[in-house]
């Protein structure tokens, strides 16, 4: 491909067509939508002038043929350019994207999401462009994160992210015509199956910090009790019900001050931090803090409904 070989680039490019479109199926189903897909393998001159200007700073240097950057004196060891058959890897690459992605994008923040396993990688690549003298160099950033345990694309062991949808939908599926009579009364109940099991796999990935390690585990994240998507999903029907059978709507210039039970001073106290919530994820990128702030907010009201009547008092 490198060398520019007909057949190999027209192979190459089927395929990433194919995966494209599957992704974006993916994605969609998740409510997911990206403006561009590109990646590596895609970049063209960048990776000449990436080597060209590794040279003209002095950083480049040779070792039986191979390209290397020397950066031993950050405690990063020497990173591999060039391989002495004249193959790129993937810092050149990454290096050459950094600048054609700036060229074209002249971005304010470039966020790299890459497991925990490239967090050598990404020191190395960070740190060249800085010693490149890049005027952007300090726009760089990368949001690692960790794996789920038993899972391996070497061992052959990886459950894929559509079969584990699939899988979920029919679990959560087969709960649900467990209880016949409420069953018969639901709505599309496919749909219903599908974002149960769709809930199920975000909340179980976001529940903690990105960085740990998880073990998955069915029979965990399906449970409509405790810390999971089923149960936030139970908690959101269960309110809407309330809404729809009282016949109040909800009034946002309510007077809360009306409001003196413990239980529901600690929930509107709980609602007036979701502004420092999101500030707070913003800052640190880390989904796991909205994650648990809807569970206990979730706990909050569930504690409510033991001790707060809503439905057949009086309307002042």
């Amino acid at each position: 491909m490198e060398d520019g070989d007909e057949s190999a680039l027209a192979l190459w490019q089927r395929f990433r067509t194919l995966s494209i479109e599957k992704y974006k199926q993916i994605y969609a189903r998740l409510g997911v939508h990206f403006d561009v897909y590109s990646g590596e393998s895609q970049v063209g001159e960048g990776m000449s002038r990436a080597i060209q200007m590794l040279t003209d700073t002095g950083l480049l240097i040779e070792d039986k043929g191979a390209k290397l950057v020397d950066l031993t004196e950050h405690k990063l060891d020497k990173a591999l350019v060039q391989k002495s058959d004249g193959t790129t890897l993937y810092l050149t690459r990454d290096i050459g994207a950094a600048i054609e992605r700036y060229e074209k994008y002249n971005f304010d923040k470039i966020i790299y999401v890459v497991s925990s396993q490239q967090d050598h990688h990404l020191k190395q690549l960070f740190k060249t462009v800085e010693l490149l003298g890049l005027p952007y160099a300090d726009r760089f950033e990368h949001i690692n994160y960790g794996l789920v345990n038993g899972m391996s694309t070497r061992k052959g062991t990886v459950v894929f992210l559509d079969d584990m949808l699939h899988e979920s939908k029919e679990k959560m599926h087969d709960v649900m015509r467990a209880n016949e009579a409420k069953y018969n009364d639901v709505v599309d109940p496919e749909h219903i199956a599908d974002v149960l099991g769709m809930s199920a796999i975000v909340i179980q990935d976001m529940a903690a910090r990105r960085i740990k390690n998880y073990t998955f585990d069915w029979g965990r994240i399906l449970n409509f009790e405790g810390d999971t998507g089923p149960y936030l999903q139970y908690a959101h029907a269960r309110l809407c019900s309330l809404e729809r059978k009282a016949h109040v709507k909800v009034n946002p210039d309510a007077d809360v001050s009306l409001l003196t039970e413990e239980v529901t001073c600690d929930i509107i106290n709980q609602i007036s931090l979701y502004p420092d919530i999101l500030a707070a994820s913003i800052k640190s990128l880390e989904p796991c803090t909205v994650v648990q702030y809807i569970l206990k907010l979730s706990h909050s009201i569930s504690s409510a409904w033991e001790t707060i009547k809503v439905r057949g008092e009086a309307d002042d």
